[in-house]
């Protein structure tokens, strides 16, 4: 509890973590009530320091007012802070005073700015301030500045401050205890202790602050270091200055443009400003140092090499380019997860008096919580800082690496680094991965990057292969692995590259030596190039619209590209149009070839496809286009082409050739006097819909356009068909120019006819005779049996079709050939009927109702009529869902029982079923027979036997489902003698059934076998066996299926 610290000016050195409710009626301690208050204070605190944050808040910010070159005050303008004790601070003046002497005055803080004109020493006496005392035990000098208002006659104008330029301000809020007044007697209503908190503006000195700040663990940062937020600059390598310092008549080598890239490493120490700055922050941020004279020693090795040694240069500006973005996020990086308590409980610092440095490292920022920014801005500087050390570190790139091929990968011409793809000379790894693009890594995706080297790389395509994605937002090429390759390799594999991605930039070869009859125009003489050129500038790449450029040596017989450079338009290949067209833009693949007309002539064409069989053919000199020659996957694509590696307009489409089959599926012949041939056509084939089909019926040469349906069927109609003169169909298969032709020949049958005499036959009837035409045609079913061939006939049995066609209609043929003749066989009902319960007559009634159930395989699709008085009549009565059935009979005459009838329909089949008139049961009237009558001895009518027998049953009223029971028990009981003979028998059964009883002379009865539904009642005795006095109880048992 704050009140029993021992450090009263830091609550939050012990928080109180739980309080008391108070009872009605209960005497309060001034502990307890203090509790309270402390809780609730605590909480307030600490979620200020925990949730919100510490130090200055907004405003606060001191200016000094010179009046006739006087100062006359320094003003303070509104603000907000909060200490690491979890005060909140802002200016404030009297309000109105009280008029209880014992409540203290309120304050206004609705001020704009507050003017101190005054000051004095400033003794802190009163609350004892930690932070205010030196070693010894004194305190560091202190002025209390004080507004007009509060100025007392002893105070001096703050124009009389000695040493103005060694002044730093603080806001201080003095806590302290004042006792109010003592308590005596028994008048304690005002007795307390009062909380004093009065907000001060303190002077101190430098060497005051400092001893301040030695507590103050939170200020130091980064940000306060010597220039840590001047951006380091990187010197530029001009590649013209060759040409001026040793003119352009010199005859230049690889070790010169060498010397130009190291004389610029070594101008800038190899980086050791820039390593200086980074080690400084990671000190504050805990991370390692990185070693700068290993770095230095890894470049000068480098340099040594032949080729590559643009990419040490490169090195030192990507890390350049990382501390322009660590210096970019660290003024944001103020966020602390758990702000030091001790470091600033009762003050803040407003800066040094009259400084207008805009980061002054003695005024206190505001350090967020993490709940506000998640640490987001610190979290990003300390990866920046690891991805420092790991460039450094993976930085592997050798002579040895030569040999993995061009590659051309999209990347930003513009900082930041992160967003730019990974250069090909760092090793790249899952830690270089997560380090290179915070977003991407924030997001889960670190494996997204772009690089070089793809293996650690997601193996999406548009990742694996970005060329061939949209490139919109990567407006610069990575150009990697060329350095070191021979000229003519590095030329045409960079080419093919170029030209097969449609990539916008032109390529250029510098030759040191003068080139002699050169008609190449890709390639120049450097001295000229560059004389002409002076913006050369390695990047690495190339940005789109830019041209790069190459720079090779002759070594020996060979030609090697050392360094390469660009410029930012085309330049300077002159610019020919290419011209390529087709006699046709769409094809049939069984076509011949055909002559593309090529501008300039003899450019050299090729197809924009990766496939080796893209139908470009060279024949005499001459191209030509061979659909055969073309891949079947290309086949429906749209081919382009380029001349001399430049694209052209010239486009070309392959059609496959149509592979339809069409055939006559069957055919109506004529009935009657009818002279109407309807001929049913069928086209199959892959994709037949997408084509189009003319036909000629008639054999004339007339052809008329129609589409089969969806499964392939078109029907024509022709009149008065000569069989002698049969037309031959023919059809036209067309798609794109490309056309299949079918003939059919032979299509016309002789005419058939097939009837039955009925359209639909019971399962269970005997055969029917067909009707054929011609003569001994041969039947045959289209689906299942039921055909059979007996003395010369056909005919239809019923009872050999399958039941699963049972309901279906049957089509047949005669010779193959479909005809009308249809039949439905419904299935003959196969159902049982029979008496499940009897309600006879009971109390008097006269009504008898009959239950019966009605089962067997689709009992519910069949209609059912019966006939229960056994008079003809029938009545259309339904069974329920589970073949359920009741009906009953009014004053039925037992010496007439009926039989019952049953027709159960299923359209023409009819199944009848007969009830005899056993069903009618009743049970026998129940009879008593005494076999023996026993007495107690003497004279059992001298006197009068008193009877205190009493039966007692546990219920009087059972209901029993079978579903959930099989047995049930019956339980009884008596009073009023010391010993019983008990026993159980039924009375009645409402269906003259009578439940097995194992053993009636018992207590309890169980019955558990060969229980049936219906009502039944059973009777309990119990008899005195002394007296033979006797008492009985009724049971009804009610069971239910």
């Amino acid at each position: 509890m704050n009140n029993q610290s021992n450090n009263q000016y830091r609550k939050l050195d012990e928080v109180s973590t739980q309080y008391r409710k108070f009872s009605k009626g209960q005497y309060i301690e001034h502990t307890q009530f203090n509790e309270f208050l402390d809780f609730f204070e605590d909480q307030d605190r600490l979620s200020r320091v925990m949730l919100q944050g510490v130090g200055i808040v907004c405003g606060l910010k001191p200016v000094l007012i010179y009046k006739n070159r006087l100062l006359s005050s320094m003003k303070l303008s509104q603000g907000a802070a909060v200490t690491t004790d979890g005060d909140l601070l802002t200016l404030n003046d009297a309000g109105k005073a009280g008029e209880d002497p014992y409540v203290s005055n309120l304050k206004t803080i609705d001020l704009q700015n507050k003017d101190y004109t005054h000051f004095k020493k400033y003794d802190n006496f009163k609350a004892q301030y930690p932070a205010f005392k030196k070693d010894d035990g004194s305190q560091i000098e202190l002025w209390e500045l004080i507004s007009a208002q509060e100025a007392g006659s002893g105070d001096l104008p703050i124009s009389d401050l000695p040493a103005l330029d060694d002044k730093y301000l603080l806001l201080y809020l003095e806590s302290y205890e004042k006792e109010v007044k003592p308590c005596r007697g028994v008048d304690c209503d005002n007795h307390g202790v009062q909380q004093i908190r009065n907000l001060k503006v303190l002077a101190a000195t430098k060497s005051g602050i400092d001893h301040i700040l030695k507590k103050d663990k939170i200020r130091p940062h980064a940000l306060f270091i010597k220039d840590i937020l001047e951006a380091e600059k990187q010197e530029r390598v001009i590649l013209e200055r060759l040409l001026l310092e040793q003119g352009d008549e010199t005859e230049f080598y690889s070790f010169h443009i060498k010397n130009l890239y190291s004389n610029a490493l070594e101008n800038s120490g190899y980086g050791a400003s820039l390593f200086k700055k980074i080690n400084a922050i990671s000190q504050f941020m805990g991370l390692p140092a990185v070693d700068h004279e290993k770095f230095t020693s890894l470049l000068e090795q480098f340099l040594v090499q032949y080729t590559g040694f643009q990419y040490a240069y490169d090195l030192l500006k990507d890390l350049t380019d990382t501390y322009s973005e660590i210096i970019k996020v660290l003024p944001k990086s103020f966020t602390l997860s758990f702000p030091d308590l001790e470091s600033f409980p009762k003050h803040v610092m407003l800066g040094k008096l009259g400084s207008d440095i805009r980061l002054d490292e003695y005024r206190h920022r505001f350090y967020n919580s993490p709940v506000l920014d998640d640490e987001k801005e610190t979290l990003q500087v300390k990866v920046l800082l690891t991805r420092f050390a790991q460039q450094v570190q993976n930085f592997k790139y050798s002579e040895l690496q030569k040999g993995g091929g061009i590659k051309i990968t999209p990347s930003r011409k513009l900082n930041p680094l992160g967003r730019k793809a990974v250069p090909f000379y760092y090793q790249v790894t899952p830690e270089f991965l997560k380090v290179w693009n915070f977003n991407k890594t924030a997001h889960r995706s670190s494996c997204e990057n772009l690089a070089y080297d793809i293996s650690m790389l997601s193996s999406a395509a548009h990742i694996q292969n970005p060329v061939n994605f949209n490139t919109d937002k990567n407006t610069f090429y990575n150009i990697e692995g060329h350095q070191g390759m021979s000229r003519d390799e590095a030329y045409d594999q960079l080419k093919e590259l170029r030209d097969r991605h449609q990539l916008g930039f032109d390529i250029m070869l510098l030759s040191f030596g003068e080139l002699r009859g050169n008609k190449d125009l890709f390639k120049a003489y450097f001295n000229e190039y560059v004389e002409k050129h002076p913006g050369l500038e390695h990047k690495r790449g190339v940005e789109r619209g830019g041209t790069f450029v190459m720079v090779y040596e002759h070594n020996g017989s060979d030609t090697s590209i050392i360094a390469d450079f660009s410029i930012p338009y085309i330049c300077c290949t002159p610019k020919i149009d290419a011209g390529l067209s087709l006699p046709a833009s769409v094809i049939c693949a069984d076509a011949g070839p055909i002559p593309f007309t090529v501008l300039p002539v003899g450019g050299v064409v090729k197809a924009a496809v990766d496939s080796e069989r893209n139908g470009v053919v060279l024949t005499g000199g001459k191209y030509f286009f061979d659909p055969k020659e073309l891949d079947e996957s290309l086949h429906g694509q749209s081919i382009a082409f380029t001349v001399n590696g430049k694209p052209t307009s010239c486009r070309i489409k392959v059609i496959a050739q149509p592979d339809i089959d069409v055939k006559v599926d069957y055919v109506f012949y004529p009935e009657g006097n009818s002279g109407a041939t309807t001929v049913v056509m069928l086209v199959s084939g892959e994709n037949f819909k997408d084509y189009s089909y003319s036909w000629d019926f008639l054999d004339n040469g007339s052809f008329v356009t129609l589409s089969p349906d969806n499964e392939g069927r078109l029907k024509y109609t022709l009149y008065n068909v000569n069989p002698a003169r049969l037309p031959t169909i023919k059809v036209k298969v067309e798609s794109s120019g490309c056309t299949q032709e079918v003939a059919i020949r032979d299509w016309y049958k002789e005419s058939t006819q097939l009837s039955l005499p009925v359209a639909e036959i019971c399962s269970d009837s005997k055969p029917v005779a067909f009707t054929v035409s011609p003569a001994g045609g041969i039947v045959e079913a289209g689906a299942g049996a039921g055909v059979q061939f007996e003395n010369g006939k056909y005919t239809f049995n019923p009872a050999r079709v399958d039941k699963s066609l049972h309901g279906h209609l049957i089509t047949f043929t005669v010779n193959g050939q479909p005809t009308n003749c249809r039949i439905k066989v419904i299935t003959k009902p196969e159902i049982n009927v029979e008496v499940k319960t009897v309600d006879y007559p009971v109390n008097g009634s006269s009504s008898t109702t009959v239950h019966f159930l009605v089962s067997g395989t689709g009992f519910r699709n069949y209609s059912y009529s019966w006939d229960f008085l056994e008079n003809g009549n029938f009545t259309a009565m339904q069974p329920d869902g589970s073949g359920n059935l009741s009906y009953t009979f009014n004053n039925l005459d037992r010496s007439k029982i009926p039989v019952i009838k049953v027709k159960i329909s299923n359209g023409n089949c009819i199944q009848e079923i007969t009830i005899n008139n056993t069903w009618y049961n009743p049970p026998a009237a129940p009879s008593v027979v005494i076999n023996s009558i026993g007495f107690p001895s003497g004279n059992c009518c001298e006197g009068t036997v008193e009877n205190k027998v009493t039966a007692f049953v546990e219920r009087d009223d059972v209901t029993i489902y079978l579903s959930s029971s099989e047995l049930f028990e019956l339980k009884g009981w008596a009073s009023g003698a010391e010993k019983f003979d008990y026993s159980w028998f039924q009375t009645y059964s409402s269906t003259g059934y009578s439940l097995p009883i194992a053993a009636s002379n018992t207590e309890n009865l169980v019955i558990y076998q060969s229980l049936r539904p219906g009502i039944y009642e059973f009777q309990f005795m119990a008899i005195d066996i002394n007296s033979g006095a006797f008492d009985t109880k009724k049971v009804k048992v009610s069971i239910y299926s």
